[in-house]
């Protein structure tokens, strides 16, 4: 959070007026608590302040901007669980991977209905896990693996394109039977 302020040329005073603005009153002491890590961030003020700070919640929580998140896997939830990278903990406060021992199954299936929905089709969920591959390789500046990522992409954007247009011509035609 300091890192970010700073970024803005924010004072403490300026992220608690715009805090404030979003609802969430607090003072400058407690900014600095909370920079300092003498008090502990609920979620509600985790949001706010990536509100506050225009930043991807998932950054936030991950370090993500600090050069100390690419040094080696530093985050851990307690000392019995190990630590991760900050793109691990992006991915998954995305919802792109379980971790900690967290059931597999159940991670990728407690979603809202519409996702749900969304992840039934064939392919979605792949072509979610690729994107989130080609990101690694391209910050792993691997272009090789890149490569071999667009290409499975591209084949299953392909499928998807195809199996849409099927789709729509099948309701085109009911549509058109309908009208008849």
């Amino acid at each position: 959070m300091r890192i970010q302020r700073a970024r803005k040329g924010w004072t403490q005073k300026q992220l608690a007026a715009r805090l404030a603005k979003l609802g969430f009153v607090v003072h400058q002491t407690t900014i600095g608590k909370w920079e300092a890590g003498e008090r502990r961030i609920s979620l509600d003020e985790a949001l706010a302040i990536s509100v506050a700070l225009d930043v991807d919640p998932a950054h936030m929580v991950a370090g993500s901007y600090s050069n100390l998140a690419f040094s080696s896997p530093s985050i851990a939830l307690s000392s019995k669980t190990p630590p991760l990278s900050a793109r691990q903990m992006r991915m998954w406060v995305r919802g792109l991977r379980p971790v900690w021992g967290q059931d597999e199954r159940r991670y990728y299936t407690e979603v809202g209905p519409d996702e749900w929905r969304a992840m039934q089709r064939p392919g979605v969920l792949g072509l979610l896990r690729a994107v989130q591959e080609l990101v690694d390789a391209f910050a792993d500046d691997d272009r090789e693996a890149a490569v071999e990522i667009v290409e499975i992409m591209r084949e299953e954007l392909d499928r998807q394109h195809r199996a849409l247009e099927r789709e729509l011509s099948k309701e085109t035609r009911r549509l058109f039977v309908e009208t008849s």
